[in-house]
């Protein structure tokens, strides 16, 4: 085979990167199953049930079962002729359960309304609901026949609801045979762009004659000019694409700040690129000292991009440049320089404060072991810079970290680590174990000293702001016993239906805890209006319902962290001054929230 453009053998060599994320998925656990399924429930087990949406069970698939926060590997089980699996030998401490069958997808479910969690416990019994997936299909020819042997994508552009989504999802890639046809199956539903041609997303094992070429879109067309294909559950849609055959550039350069390897091993590291319009990760390669850490990506149409690189060591920190901008307009860029930075951690504690009075929290012999504690990086508001004081400028995050979230659990001592953080600023959002316990604070140093309280405050609503390398000790995370939960029904009249994405609110009525995050509670209601909202502290709270201000539900930041959303509802809450208090452990059920829709101006 010629190849055409640049020379590829120091290419092949760093084209190699991690095999798994080309099987991450985000699927979505349903609600645990009832306590009578027929698999025992036992600490140090998960067992569960993969079925499709008829109820009828999906032999043959692996259940998995992958430990958060720790370094701990996953667990997996073939699924029996009745549908049922079992795991094993499990500690103490939180797990993600999911589901693998090809060609298949979950169908999409809410979390637990009363928790809002995707992680369960050792002990719990699952059941996972499964689809088939859509299938897009069809032949990438050109004006000399079949293309073979080319990489064919399927990126996610809208939802089953016709929602256009954040930024455009890879879901597959697979090269054509030798007939030039393509199949791209377990495709969840939506609207979705294929590109052919180009380099491989994550890389290939051997160089192709298509690698400098731009995609070429469906039918046959650029990024700009491309039709969606839209696919509903297992329909299979036909796509055939007239390859445009158009030579692309290529972005190079070189990464610096290795760590070193004990073993004198080679070191690698990974690189992306991310088109900056869209936020879409569209290319990664990798380089190491055998090629004297430089990189270079091919195929690359004119446009605007990013690139970061990363270093993962076993046992390690990873390291993280900072973004790189850069611009291809009609010629190749060269000269890049990244150079890898230490991350930034958070180490703290857990205290736990029991009540004997009380006595209604659950798991205290693992409370610690199964508490979330999570890190979100989130971009502070700006406030304009005066003349005599401009806040330093702030090094520039990937895109693909702007949103980054970090997971931990406690070990048995309650001791916690956030680590391999991005530069910027993070709220502490930490998640009771169990029924029974609320989170009373978050502080830097300790939580029970008076003088404390405004700096506690200020952390629970703000976080905290990290730079490169930073390490941050001592944020003390207060778990008390005593929770309250409620379940209700939100209630319009006879004549009057409920409006879409409507959440239920819980305001502090107390003046003092006014400006407590911890206080504010909030939870989406069910389409038949029912809500649940658990692990509240006891006191006295104003209630409302209301709709999301933008009409867009799935947009809504939790109340937790919006300020402004926060002064507003607490002025609506007040105003209609519907009070609702609880005791420790008080359990409030059926309880009725009437919902007067909004009376329409006069014209």
């Amino acid at each position: 085979m010629i190849l055409r453009g640049k020379p590829t053998f120091w290419r092949v060599m760093y084209r190699v990167i991690g095999v798994a994320l080309l099987f991450v998925s985000t699927s979505r656990a349903q609600q645990p199953a009832p306590a009578d399924s027929k698999l025992p429930e036992r600490p140090g087990t998960i067992t569960g049930r993969v079925i499709n949406s008829a109820g009828e069970p999906l032999s043959g698939a692996t259940a998995y079962v992958v430990p958060i926060g720790v370094n701990s590997a996953s667990q997996s089980a073939v699924v029996d002729t009745s549908g049922n699996f079992k795991v094993e030998g499990l500690d103490a401490g939180l797990y993600r359960v999911g589901a693998s069958l090809p060609g298949y997808i979950y169908i999409p479910a809410p979390q637990p309304a009363a928790s809002g969690s995707s992680y369960y416990h050792s002990g719990d019994s699952v059941t996972l609901t499964m689809i088939k997936g859509a299938v897009i299909t069809g032949t990438v020819t050109s004006t000399n026949g079949p293309v073979i042997a080319t990489s064919v994508r399927a990126l996610r552009v809208r939802d089953d609801d016709g929602k256009a989504l954040p930024s455009p999802l890879q879901m597959r890639e697979r090269l054509t045979d030798d007939r030039g046809v393509y199949r791209l199956y377990g495709l969840p539903p939506g609207a979705y762009m294929i590109a052919a041609g180009g380099s491989l997303r994550f890389g290939a094992v051997a160089p192709s004659q298509y690698d400098n070429d731009t995609p070429t879109y469906f039918p046959s067309a650029t990024r700009d000019t491309a039709s969606e294909i839209i696919v509903r559950n297992g329909e299979e849609v036909t796509a055939d694409i007239q390859y445009r055959g158009e030579p692309g550039h290529s972005i190079s350069g070189a990464v610096a700040g290795f760590a070193q390897s004990q073993n004198q091993v080679s070191i690698s590291s990974s690189i992306g690129l991310t088109d900056v319009r869209d936020r879409l990760s569209i290319m990664s390669v990798a380089t190491s000292s055998y090629s004297n850490y430089a990189f270079a990506f091919y195929g690359v149409p004119d446009g605007e991009y990013e690139l970061s690189a990363s270093q993962f060591l076993p046992s390690r920190d990873s390291l993280r440049s900072e973004a790189r901008r850069v611009k291809v307009r009609g010629t190749d860029v060269t000269g890049i320089n990244l150079v890898l930075r230490p991350p930034a951690s958070i180490e703290g504690r857990l205290i736990f404060e029991n009540d004997p009075k009380a006595g209604c929290a659950k798991r205290r012999e693992t409370a610690a072991q199964e508490t979330l504690i999570s890190a979100r990086r989130y971009e502070p508001e700006m406030k304009p810079a005066t003349t005599a004081s401009k806040a330093p400028p702030v090094p520039e995050v990937p895109l693909l970290f702007t949103n980054y979230v970090a997971d931990s659990v406690a070990d048995a001592k309650g001791t916690f680590s956030l680590r391999n953080l991005p530069t910027g600023s993070y709220r502490i959002d930490p998640r009771a174990p169990a029924s029974g316990w609320y989170v009373r604070s978050i502080a830097i140093g300790p939580a029970q000293a008076a003088a404390a309280r405004n700096s506690n405050l200020a952390v629970a609503r703000d976080g905290i702001t990290l730079k490169s390398g930073e390490r941050v000790a001592g944020l003390t995370v207060t778990i008390t016993e005593g929770a309250g939960a409620l379940r209700g029904h939100i209630s319009v009249a006879e004549d009057q239906r409920l409006p879409v994405g409507l959440r239920v609110y819980l305001i502090p009525a107390e003046p003092d805890n006014a400006e407590n995050v911890l206080r504010f509670f909030d939870a989406a209601a069910e389409s038949d209006g029912s809500f649940a909202i658990g692990n509240v502290a006891p006191g006295r709270y104003w209630i409302i319902a209301r709709a999301a201000d933008n009409g867009e539900p799935a947009k809504v930041k939790p109340i937790r962290q919006d300020s402004a959303l926060r002064a507003k509802v607490l002025r609506e809450a007040g105003a209609a001054k519907k009070e609702i208090s609880f005791q420790p452990c008080e359990r409030a059920a059926d309880y009725d929230l009437p919902y007067s829709l909004p009376v329409p101006p006069k014209p």
